[in-house]
């Protein structure tokens, strides 16, 4: 359910710019994601042209695709911005990688060019998305087909361990500190996922810049009393 935030006594705040670190040494491993860490560490002895890396939204696949894209000099872009991808691997012939996050909302004709031209120049595609190809909505039978035959790595829902890491990670990219007593305490309230992880921990920053209070048990209690 959508949160009603406390209205009484509300401050107005600014929107500040969030920083968000994308270093493999930020990435916490555990074994919901593995298998797509070992993917990218295995690189550049991958044995096709490229990876697809699946899970929900939030799970980790864009900074793992960044990780790769800053070892292999890869071009990269959001699904929905592949046309100016297309653009600049057309225009700039000694590219030959590329990756493509959100390619599941990316539009499958230019994403199927895209895909040929880096296999003509020997170069791979990395593409994230929530499900495998072969489960894509009204998906473009020779694009399908083409991604096929690359490997999948998935992303598995998160266990406690790792939204213990992940909410950590989420408030100190928004320069809070929160101790590990409030973090169990979220934990054994929220959905088990990377989604509802974002959205407690924007709805704790938000609030707690609106009261000028710090977020601890009582804090979360009382803005958690006002999602019922």
């Amino acid at each position: 359910m959508s949160p009603k935030i406390l209205q009484k006594n509300r401050q107005f705040t600014l929107k500040l710019p969030r920083r968000a670190a994308f270093g493999k040494e930020e990435f916490f491993v555990s074994s919901c994601n593995s298998r797509a860490v070992d993917w990218i560490d295995r690189w550049p002895k991958w044995p096709l042209h490229g990876l697809v890396i699946c899970g929900p939204p939030g799970s980790g696949k864009t900074h793992l695709s960044a990780v790769w894209q800053a070892r292999s000099n890869a071009a990269g872009f959001k699904g929905n911005e592949i046309l100016q991808g297309l653009e600049v691997l057309l225009n700039n012939e000694s590219l030959k990688s590329c990756f493509v996050d959100d390619a599941d909302c990316a539009d499958q004709e230019i994403l199927f060019h895209i895909f040929n031209c880096v296999v003509s120049r020997g170069g791979q595609l990395v593409v994230t998305a929530v499900e495998p190809p072969a489960r894509w909505a009204q998906g473009l039978p020779d694009l399908v087909s083409r991604l096929k035959t690359l490997p999948v790595t998935q992303i598995e829902r998160p266990n406690d361990e790792m939204l213990q890491v992940v909410l950590m990670k989420m408030f100190s990219d928004r320069q809070l500190t929160v101790s590990l007593d409030v973090l169990t305490y979220i934990i054994v309230r929220m959905d088990r996922s990377f989604d509802s992880a974002r959205y407690v921990v924007e709805t704790l920053d938000v609030a707690s810049l609106s009261y000028q209070r710090a977020i601890t048990i009582p804090f979360v209690r009382e803005v958690f009393k006002e999602w019922t």
